[in-house]
């Protein structure tokens, strides 16, 4: 963690973390927006770290309005293709660069933000079988698993995933908050055993706590008002700038 905090790191991680926990209960799209603002007050290492206990309260928050709205088939139909874009990720860093290999997600998120923008724009008939479910749930769960890998942060090709399920809000916000929450767990004995959470990083957790929760609360507030339309064009748009972000800075 900084050795000093400025007024502008603290306002910064201040509103990262309230983001995080408006996008476990409000907009999901808001933690991509989170992510880079985090980066940038205290680097993207520390960050890694930092942000997991936070966003595993953030989870519990999510699961206990949306638990029970959850599709575990869809969950289900991820995790192939999330295990091959981890593995997927270990072999590319042999051969390429984390900002590379960031880039290459970006610009593979960013076609498939635009394709589903062109498709809600031109409705028409498609294929909905089990083929086409295997094949769009192995495509974005191996971009979920390389963006985990890459640049610690899965959730634009989550979100675009189930966009193009066509789920329902509460179906979304359901599966989204399992789907986190079990990835968010994994994750921490591999972030202790990197050294990048311990009990400083703990310590500095409890001062931000409250941001968290606060952004939780406004995101359940939210997301009792808000317009099914004005929900998913919020996702689409966070998931594209999540996307372009990545192919900027990597």
């Amino acid at each position: 963690m900084p050795e000093t905090w400025s007024t502008w790191t603290v306002a910064a991680v201040v509103a990262g973390v309230f983001l995080y926990g408006f996008s476990k209960t409000g907009i999901p799209g808001a933690g991509s927006v989170a992510s880079p603002l985090l980066a940038l007050a205290i680097g993207p290492t520390t960050a890694s770290g930092f942000v997991m206990p936070l966003l595993l309260v953030g989870d519990l928050f999510a699961l206990a309005r949306y638990r029970q709205h959850a599709d575990w088939r869809l969950i289900l139909r991820l995790v192939p293709g999330v295990l091959a874009g981890i593995a997927l990720t270990a072999v590319l860093f042999r051969v390429l660069d984390v900002h590379t290999l960031a880039r290459l997600v970006g610009v593979l998120l960013l076609a498939s933000a635009g394709l589903e923008v062109w498709r809600r724009r031109r409705p028409r008939p498609r294929p909905d079988g089990e083929g086409r479910h295997r094949v769009a749930a192995g495509f974005f769960g191996v971009l979920a698993g390389m963006t985990t890998m890459a640049a610690n942060s899965g959730g634009a090709p989550m979100q675009l995933y189930l966009l193009n399920m066509r789920v329902s809000m509460l179906s979304f916000m359901g599966t989204f908050a399992w789907f986190f929450f079990l990835i968010n767990a994994i994750k921490v004995p591999i972030v202790v055993g990197l050294g990048f959470l311990d009990l400083g990083t703990l310590r500095a957790d409890l001062l931000f706590l409250p941001a968290v929760v606060a952004g939780a609360l406004v995101g359940y507030a939210t997301f009792s008002r808000i317009d099914e339309r004005v929900f998913t064009n919020a996702a689409l748009v966070l998931s594209a700038l999540a996307a372009a972000w990545l192919v900027v800075h990597g």
